[in-house]
């Protein structure tokens, strides 16, 4: 007897960003942002525990190599010609790799950036949830959060929490799909 054929449950796409109230995601220099809250740091570390896999471009993931290690991990680089394994770690160029079929097996997908990471899932229907931590600074300059941008997309706001004194704000936001 033939069994029924089981539903895989769909892969949730959730992007995680940290941000000056001018939409910068860094500075331009190569270090960690240390410009977050404690309580943005927490929020990120629940968060995280809960990815069955994390998403990031190459230059995010050379700042933070160790802390990914024990994590399934896809770092999205053009200069990848094919797909390439090391331990829990995969490089992939996503012009080369269907990444819905790549990452298809796991519930929840942590996007971590940078900027041409969160553009490139949200152009290509990859993104359903969006996190944004608005740190109350100004940068003037910097990386921006979606990066070379090449269309508009709209997003339905969901909620809105302040989690510090200072003003830090995570906002969370639901990509519409069309």
């Amino acid at each position: 007897m033939r069994q029924p054929h089981l539903l895989q449950p769909k892969t949730r796409f959730i992007a995680f960003v940290a941000a000056s109230i001018d939409g910068r995601i860094s500075l331009p220099e190569k270090a960690l942002p240390r410009w977050t809250s404690k309580e943005d740091w927490q929020f990120f570390q629940r968060s995280l525990s809960r990815a069955d896999a994390v998403v990031v471009g190459r230059n995010t993931y050379e700042l933070v190599a160790k802390r990914l290690r024990k994590r399934n991990t896809f770092v999205l680089s053009s200069r990848s010609k094919t797909l390439t394994r090391r331990g829990t770690v995969t490089f992939v160029n996503p012009a080369n790799v269907d990444l819905q079929k790549l990452l298809g097996k796991y519930k929840n997908v942590a996007v971590l950036g940078g900027g041409a990471v969160y553009r490139f899932m949200l152009e290509n229907g990859l993104l359903d949830e969006i996190f944004i931590t608005v740190e109350p600074l100004i940068f003037g300059r910097g990386k921006e959060m979606f990066a070379g941008g090449a269309r508009t997309t709209r997003v339905n706001l969901l909620a809105i929490k302040r989690l510090n004194r200072t003003g830090t704000l995570l906002l969370h936001y639901q990509v519409n799909r069309q």
